[in-house]
């Protein structure tokens, strides 16, 4: 949960201390539209994604024949047009780890152009822009965490199987391409994120299911899939990877089959979990109706502790968008309000700030998309209300007033660039990178790189103000081989003791010689 952080200095930590610690509830603080219609632009806006730093938002933007890469900063001010296209679609947006790039891919709507569904990547400031693929058939990048990788689909062209799709990868600047897959219509590679293995769903039987591999294609297992009958059609997709890589958050059919409920399960991919069964008393039920809501669009919060959400009705055309513990717990709808008429259209892309302050999502009403942004705040619940505190006996010192954390900031740049960065031994990025929202305090930082040595030191954040970082790696010095004299072998383990105790028993026996 975004937990607001309270230091107990002096009489408060006595006073406070048989109530129990304060609670968090996350709360809808603002409602903007930012870009699209809804905001006074006569073009759709969709697709939103946070860049790694939460200063900037990319997205899609269209007419009637042609959609282009958009940045926009976090407030929705500044929209700059990334690309220029006539005629061709953007689809599948991605920011690079670093922030520095967006891949995506393009669609031709008539299939004639040679450019059609390939995959690009681009500065966010629209210059380089560079042809990665040129198969035709390629779209859903997604970066590698340290952002020298990308996995993507392929669709196979040829003999008849235009209905194909498998997952590759190829290096950043495009070249290394290798295919990972081989049964056919695989979809939406994601990677874990320390890197090591990738989730996709796969289509290739009647009954689409999430697979995990690892990240060189080794390795495969498949989520466990309910007991199906000839004429079900239950399926599982979107799945989504916990910030620290132990859970998925999928939406599936299982259970409800026309309607979408929200499950969870540990990466090893067995007994997964519904976050949403509806419960009537001590009964699990499951829903029969058609028009029941269904929920989708689940996004984890960056620390992990909480799931935001959309439900709505098929048959009303309803939306909410809602919060709830990692564990299903504590729902709460953000938007509309409680007790509010629900909202008429369609939410979705939605999608938590990298610094957890926002949440950011796609609306669609009355035929046009338009982009969202929820403010997120925390209503401090209190265990015991003013009245029940007792007051504290007179002291010659004051009580210290309770104190909300503050943060500062991290520039970290290397030399050479393009090293990992791992903040109190938490992955970040590579550099150069802008790290918001630290800790007030001394931090611990290590960048790694193949071929140099780790730099590590302790820095000093100061509350609303920038620590720059600079580093230099030293190269691993390459080893020389110098000959040396062949080793004893050594004796196994043990060898002296059983010398001494056949030593020990040599002589007992001697002696009982001469005695008898």
């Amino acid at each position: 949960m975004l937990k607001r952080v309270f230091v107990f200095l002096g009489l408060a930590c006595i006073v406070l201390a048989p109530f129990g610690l304060a609670t968090a509830t996350i709360t809808n603080e603002g409602f903007d539209y930012i870009a699209g219609h809804m905001a006074g632009y006569g073009t759709n806006a969709y697709s939103p994604m946070w860049s790694p730093d939460s200063t900037q938002i990319a997205y899609i933007q269209d007419d009637t024949k042609n959609s282009d890469v958009w940045v926009m900063d976090a407030d929705g001010k500044n929209k700059t047009q990334v690309t220029t296209y006539v005629d061709l679609k953007v689809t599948g947006i991605e920011w690079s780890p670093d922030g520095t790039q967006i891949a995506y891919s393009i669609h031709d709507p008539t299939g004639r152009s040679v450019y059609s569904n390939n995959i690009w990547v681009i500065d966010s400031d629209g210059s380089n822009k560079t042809q990665l693929t040129t198969d035709r058939g390629s779209y859903y990048p997604d970066w590698s965490p340290t952002g020298t990788q990308i996995a993507y689909s392929v669709r196979n062209l040829a003999g008849g199987q235009e209905y194909s799709n498998d997952v590759w990868v190829m290096d950043a600047d495009g070249s290394n391409k290798t295919q990972l897959t081989s049964s056919g219509n695989i979809y939406k590679p994601l990677w874990s994120p320390d890197g090591t293995e990738i989730v996709y769903v796969s289509y290739a039987t009647a009954n689409p299911s999430i697979r995990i591999m690892d990240s060189d294609g080794s390795n495969t297992r498949q989520l466990d899939r309910p007991r199906l009958t000839s004429i079900d059609y239950r399926y599982d997709k979107d799945p989504n990877w916990s910030p620290d890589g132990t859970e998925i958050l999928f939406i599936s059919q299982r259970d409800r089959p026309g309607n979408w409920d929200i499950w969870v399960v540990k990466s090893y991919l067995h007994n997964p979990t519904s976050l949403t069964e509806q419960k009537r008393a001590s009964k699990t039920r499951l829903y029969t109706d058609v028009s029941a809501y269904s929920y989708t669009n689940p996004t984890w919060s960056p620390n992990g502790t909480e799931i935001a959400f959309t439900s709505g009705s098929s048959g009303a055309g309803n939306s909410v968008i809602s919060v709830m513990d990692a564990d299903g717990g504590n729902k709460v709808q953000l938007y509309p309000e409680e007790e509010v008429i629900l909202f008429k259209g369609y939410f979705s892309d939605l999608g938590w700030s990298p610094d957890g302050s926002k949440l950011i999502f796609s609306v669609e009403k009355d035929q046009r998309n338009s982009i969202s942004v929820l403010t997120l705040g925390e209503s401090i619940i209190a265990a015991a209300t003013p009245s029940a505190i007792p007051t504290p006996e007179s002291s010659p010192t004051p009580a210290t007033p309770l104190l909300t954390q503050e943060v500062g900031h991290f520039d970290v740049s290397s030399t050479p660039a393009g090293a990992e960065i791992y903040l109190d031994g938490d992955y970040k990025g590579v550099s150069p990178l802008s790290i918001a929202n630290v800790s007030t305090g001394n931090h611990s930082l290590r960048l790694s790189m193949t071929g140099y040595e780790n730099w590590t030191a302790t820095e000093v954040v100061k509350a609303n103000e920038t620590s720059s970082v600079s580093a230099t790696l030293s190269e691993i010095p390459t080893a020389t081989f110098t000959p040396s004299a062949p080793a004893e072998t050594p004796s196994p383990p043990g060898f002296e003791a059983i010398v001494a105790i056949a030593g020990l028993l040599t002589a007992y026996l001697l002696r009982r010689h001469k005695e008898a």
